[in-house]
């Protein structure tokens, strides 16, 4: 059902949509004579904009999202399948009318809606012409329902086929008989009964809701009968200039619309591009020589940069792709290059580059940064560098002059940095304290073990993914987004942003709490499936009170031309080449980066469970033979041995990098029984010998549902360097390469399965196998 429905959705909309557009060309069958030029092109890239701002956001499909779902009363009622899809369909259609009504009623969705009714002609492209926003919001809240409701995927899947094709055609410009469609009208919305939606009448606009049964209309007495409807022109008393037509235009509008907005009346179409004929104009053909220059030295520099950092521009777009946590950042260089254009371009507040070498020094150090990181392989670092170079070359290219006033906008290329090391661990921290905190306001019974709180009688292991740093991220983009598109000042853009880390981190924790206390006062524990509605509830609410509060800002609007200061005189020839000597600068001295992995490589040989000394630290070495491996991608290898003493066991894991770039992973200590460990705690000690202290880190595991822990003690190792930081054992690899040491990271680690150890016994083992290897 799920291959064949994802096949047949797209085939029937593209199907529909091209013989819809056909039927429209031709002049019998057209309603009203329909002008096509900048129309389509912003319609279509509203669609394709809005479909890769979804897909990004939320990548999973609805009707893919509805077949994962547990299922919902009407699957365990047993109704028969077709009674289900008439139910399903019947739920989706009411609750699609009375969402639409309500964007009609609420100001602040009245923004993000108000797009789809500004296009001046109504045409089957019209149908999906809808912001980005919009388009994001409306798919969360129909997931949010259909996962509230368990609604069965086959209905979903009905219903969303047979909305999307009569919304192609309710909005297409053809006209029926007028008998046909009186009888057809009597069910579904056909065109001309959604025409009158278009008008730009309001009391026209404030009808015929309906998005497939004009029943609901009928019901609820908001239907409008087309035959005694007079539509005087389609769209909105405002944003009906041609100058409004321009996708980067109707992108802005919710942004730009104010109550009681004063707009020019409607004329006549020529008199409206005469009046609207200087802000019309081409983006291109505004732009002065200057911003040409700096355009292709910008482009040609960037070029040279990604030339020498690609392997670092394709890790990125790998974690882009792989994690929703960074997913928005596909964005951020369209939303980059959009606010460059819409906010600051000439006619609204002009900026004259001055291409000049005060970027290469950044460049410079920008190289420098990527090469040490790419020595020490830490992989923010190394991204950090990129995004830093592209900024050197943005600087060359404009000027610090030019660049210093749009450096909020080129600001936003760094949150395509994933920086989920960084963060994942202190949001984790917080989760655990929000569910403390709401145990001791609410007297709940509870204890807390590192990562795992017990309420009453229920246990509840905060892994990684408890910790809302995809809220946050996303929470935060949105934030500097909408930030630039209100101010200029960097200061107000950031503390949006922060404003909106703020509220990613308080919708998580309200997504847990609420979990939490669900849980306490049913007296069980919900499952997983469960858990997705209360994070989209989350998502929804902290989006609801984002925009609520974006609602009540009062934007800055664009300098006047007068407010900026008059061009300075052409560059010399040499300044033009400045882009593009900063991304040579950067080029050159990253450039030896790249070989030194060739220096580090060597035939990797085998660990041997011959270089284990017999005795270790009082533990003798067992007969059961030793398990070496490599893992699937060749990067790392392992070795497994047991020690034994008085009856207690002590696993020994080594794992050492074969390649200059491979990482070692921590969670290679969870015990490989084929069942799901959870880690309950992590701490620093330190164990002590006669040589000295040795830093470890200890991690506890505990079996998912179960009571069996297992304790780990490990630290990493170069040479004879030894400590329980990966950021300094980075560090000491790096310079091991640097001075040409063939000596290779290592990970020592220790398991015990019958309680904690004694440190100093673990770090007299550590300092003999370290010793011996």
């Amino acid at each position: 059902m799920l291959e064949s429905f994802e096949v047949v959705f797209p085939v029937a909309f593209a199907a529909t949509a091209l013989l819809l557009a056909l039927l429209e060309r031709l002049p019998a069958m057209q309603r009203t004579p329909v002008r096509i030029d900048k129309r389509w092109t912003s319609n279509i890239g509203l669609f394709l904009l809005g479909s890769a701002i979804t897909t990004a956001i939320v990548p999973t499909g609805i009707y893919v999202f509805a077949l994962h779902q547990p299922p919902g009363p009407m699957s365990r009622w047993e109704f028969p399948l077709a009674l289900q899809i008439a139910v399903t369909f019947l739920l989706l259609d009411l609750w699609r009318y009375w969402e639409h009504r309500i964007y009609h009623r609420v100001p602040l969705l009245w923004r993000l809606h108000l797009v789809h009714h500004s296009d001046t002609h109504v045409d089957v492209t019209t149908s999906e012409r809808h912001h980005p926003l919009d388009m994001l919001l409306g798919t969360a809240v129909l997931m949010a329902l259909i996962a509230a409701l368990g609604l069965p995927a086959p209905a979903v899947g009905v219903y969303l086929l047979t909305a999307t094709i009569v919304a192609l055609y309710s909005h297409a410009n053809l006209r029926l008989p007028a008998g046909a469609d009186r009888v057809l009208s009597r069910l579904i919305v056909t065109a001309p009964v959604h025409a009158v939606h278009h008008s730009d009448r309001q009391a026209q606009t404030d009808s015929n809701f309906g998005s497939v049964l004009t029943a609901w209309d009928r019901l609820f007495g908001t239907y409008v009968d087309p035959q005694r409807a007079r539509i005087a022109h389609f769209g909105l008393h405002y944003f009906h200039l041609p100058a409004d037509t321009g996708l980067a235009r109707v992108l802005l509008q919710p942004f730009a619309f104010r109550r009681n907005l004063d707009y020019p009346e409607r004329r006549d179409e020529a008199a409206g591009r005469r009046m609207a004929a200087v802000t019309a104009q081409p983006l291109v053909a505004t732009m002065t020589p200057g911003c040409k220059d700096a355009i292709l030295g910008g482009v040609a520099g960037c070029a040279l940069v990604c030339l020498v950092m690609w392997p670092t521009l394709v890790e990125m777009t790998r974690v882009w792709n792989d994690s929703e946590a960074y997913q928005y950042a596909w964005l951020a260089l369209p939303m980059l290059v959009y606010v460059l254009a819409a906010r600051h371009g000439p006619a609204a507040m002009p900026v004259h580059p001055q291409p000049g070498f005060a970027g290469i020094p950044v460049a410079i150090v920008a190289a420098a940064c990527w090469g040490a990181a790419a020595l020490m392989n830490i992989d923010v670092g190394r991204q950090f560098a990129l995004v830093l170079a592209i900024q050197g070359v943005a600087m060359a290219a404009l000027g610090w002059r030019a660049y210093r006033r749009l450096f909020p906008a080129f600001a936003l290329l760094f949150l395509m940095i994933p920086s989920g090391d960084l963060l994942q661990p202190a949001l984790r921290v917080l989760t655990v304290k929000a569910i403390e905190l709401l145990a001791i306001v609410a007297n709940l019974p509870h204890s807390v073990e590192g990562f795992v709180i017990h309420i009453g009688t229920h246990r509840y292991i905060v892994v990684d993914e408890c910790s809302g740093l995809a809220y946050v991220t996303l929470a935060t983009f949105l934030g500097y987004c909408f930030g630039l598109m209100l101010y200029r000042s960097f200061a107000r853009i950031a503390a949006l942003a922060l404003f909106g880390a703020v509220l990613g981190v308080l919708s998580n924790i309200l997504r847990v709490d609420s979990i939490v206390l669900i849980d306490w006062l049913r007296d069980s524990q919900m499952d997983l499936g469960a858990h997705g509605v209360l994070q989209w509830i989350a998502l929804l609410a902290a989006l609801g009170l984002l925009f609520y509060v974006l609602d009540r800002l009062r934007g800055e609007s664009p300098l006047p031309a007068t407010a900026v200061s008059n061009a300075a005189e052409p560059p010399t020839r040499v300044r033009k080449f400045a882009p593009v000597l900063a991304g040579l600068s950067g080029l050159l001295i990253a450039g030896g980066a790249v070989a030194l992995p060739a220096n580090d490589s060597r035939p990797s040989q085998p660990m041997l469970a011959e270089a284990f000394p017999r005795t270790l630290s009082g533990w003798t070495l067992a007969d059961s033979p030793a398990a070496w491996s490599v893992d699937p991608q060749g990067r790392t290898e392992s070795i497994d041995l047991t020690y034994r003493r008085n009856g207690r066991d002590l696993h020994v894991v080594v794992v050492e990098t074969r390649l200059p770039d491979a990482k070692l992973p921590p969670w290679r200590f969870m015990p490989n029984d084929h069942t799901v460990w959870r880690e309950k705690q992590v701490r620093h000690e330190s164990g002590c010998v006669a040589a000295g202290c040795i830093a470890l880190v200890h991690s506890t595991w505990q079996r998912d549902r179960g009571h069996e822990l297992r304790d780990a003690y490990y630290a990493y190792s170069v040479g004879r360097y030894a400590t329980d930081s990966t950021f300094a054992v980075r560090a000491a690899h790096g310079w091991h390469r640097l001075i040409g040491s063939r000596d290779r990271p290592r990970m020592i680690g220790f398991v015990s399965a019958d309680g904690p150890a004694d440190t100093n016994e673990i770090a007299a083992a550590f300092l003999a196998l370290q010793a011996a290897l």
